[in-house]
């Protein structure tokens, strides 16, 4: 044994040699972190450098500068697994893509139906005319009709628009005021309009509605306990921070404290993009440290291996991973991601999925309708993404807007239509954190752990990356931890 200690020391002397030769001081703490391996001491010190070198930080070496290479050991490993996800909703089962024509044709359809209902449902809709009624009334009539925003376009001191229900179509006039409002409405979305009929087939409007969501009190947790929000690892690509998913994961095994949390998390719910994919975007690969999908997942295997197996991991795709970019998505292949399918803590489900976690409703959906939805409405930013999903939640759909950026399946049924009304709405893909309420739902965007790519940076997109939102099951109060280098292990409220 004394051998043993003895040649662990003479180990990390030479470390310490080698450090001090090359102009680095170490401290105490740091070395005794260091005293608990028996090997790979070099490696680990030349990481460090590395990325002491690479930040332009000082010459001293701390804690926090080594404990990122340090295996992690698994601690929780022997937990047994005690969840309660119920899976509410899945589209990957439901996809059944129709001829173009046909299939669009029933999908508006279908949307309408479910939207309408979903409208009169408002203490406020009661009289609603069909629009194919409209032209029977005679002029200087009320009207209070609905249908889907067809077409819009500015005129002077006002805007037009078009709407269409399965009787008819009807322009419709707003003024001023008003007019700056129905700018906000996404295209191709349901919407309440009152007003006076004038001329033979135009309706002079004073006031316009999406379905909206009544106020509500969420259900919550029984007991306590913690869900662990992500999205946008995109492992694979050279800008996944993997030395902040590296602290993360020592995180959650308990080795950096925070024990009143990590303890009673129970879930981590990852709203896709788990890989960086490949033929994404323009020139992607020269961007890419792994360029075959099926690699990048065997990495996430490897990571994710390292979370405590008393933590169920809930899987929905995004548009980097590897299955169809039209929305609804199905789960991501397990042909591909075959390691992964080989956990017993991991589930897979589709874009958009409804799930009942210790009896909170979750809407898991990554997001990619987003990017149309901030492009197209004014006020709204990248910065804050929880704005366009409150949008979204307001017209009771997940991607309303059709023939832009977002490519949407020709199925007999709407599939993106928010019937059910969600505790919390979790989203990804904009790799901005944001979070707020609204009426009782709680909306979380949740970042990424990749920093900006030359894409992003011309798309006006500023990453937050590294900062993890954690959900207390019982209260739906969001607390969040960052990962970065500078500001591992502490608390943002």
């Amino acid at each position: 044994m004394d051998e043993m200690h003895s040649k662990a020391d003479q180990e990390l002397e030479k470390v310490i040699s080698y450090l001090s030769v090359r102009g680095y001081v170490i401290e105490s703490d740091a070395v005794e972190a260091l005293k608990s391996l028996s090997e790979d001491l070099e490696k680990i010190v030349q990481n460090v450098i590395e990325v002491k070198k690479s930040s332009g930080n000082d010459n001293v070496i701390r804690i926090q500068d080594v404990t990122p290479f340090i295996p992690i050991k698994r601690i929780l490993t022997e937990v047994a697994i005690e969840t309660e996800v119920e899976t509410v909703s899945d589209p990957s089962r439901n996809i059944q893509p129709l001829k173009p024509l046909e299939g669009y044709s029933k999908l508006f359809v279908d949307r309408y139906n479910k939207l309408l209902s979903l409208l009169r449902r408002r203490p406020d809709s009661k009289g609603l005319t069909s629009i194919g009624l409209v032209g029977k009334l005679s002029e200087g009539s009320k009207v209070k009709t609905a249908g889907l925003l067809f077409a819009r376009s500015e005129r002077k001191n006002g805007v037009e628009v078009t709407l269409d229900d399965p009787s008819g179509s009807v322009r419709v006039y707003f003024k001023e005021a008003l007019a700056q409002q129905v700018l906000k409405v996404p295209l191709d979305s349901m919407v309440m309009i009152e007003g006076t009929k004038v001329g033979v087939s135009q309706i002079l409007a004073n006031r316009v509605s999406l379905p909206d969501v009544p106020d509500h009190k969420p259900t919550v947790s029984s007991h306590r306990a913690y869900v662990v929000l992500l999205s946008d690892l995109h492992i694979g690509s050279k800008m996944f921070l993997e030395q902040d998913f590296a602290r993360f994961l020592k995180w959650l095994n308990l080795t950096d404290g925070d024990e009143d949390i990590v303890s009673k998390i129970k879930y981590i719910i990852i709203a896709g993009d788990l890989i960086d994919g490949i033929g994404i975007y323009p020139d992607q690969e020269v961007q890419l440290a792994e360029r075959e999908p099926r690699k990048q997942y065997a990495e996430v295997f490897n990571l994710l291996s390292k979370v405590p197996n008393n933590i169920r991991i809930i899987i929905s795709p995004g548009n980097h991973d590897m299955v169809r970019q039209a929305l609804p998505q199905p789960a991501i292949p397990s042909d591909l991601a075959q390691p992964l399918y080989s956990m017993d803590n991991v589930t897979f489900v589709g874009s958009p999925a409804y799930l009942k976690i210790n009896g909170v409703l979750f809407l898991i959906f990554h997001g990619r309708s987003l990017d149309d939805i901030i492009a197209s409405t004014p006020e709204l930013s990248y910065r804050r993404p929880s704005e366009a999903m409150k949008l979204l939640l307001r017209a009771r759909h997940l991607a309303p807007i059709y023939g832009r950026r977002t490519a949407l399946s020709p199925e007999s049924q709407d599939m993106l239509v928010i019937e059910e009304l969600p505790d919390v709405m979790h989203c990804g893909h904009v790799h901005a954190f944001d979070y707020q309420e609204y009426k009782g739902t709680l909306l979380v965007n949740s970042g990424t752990f990749q920093g900006q790519t030359p894409f992003q940076q011309n798309m006006g997109l500023e990453p937050t990356p590294s900062i993890v939102p954690i959900l207390d099951l019982s209260s739906l109060e969001v607390i969040r931890r960052s990962f970065t280098l500078q500001s591992s292990n502490s608390a943002l409220r």
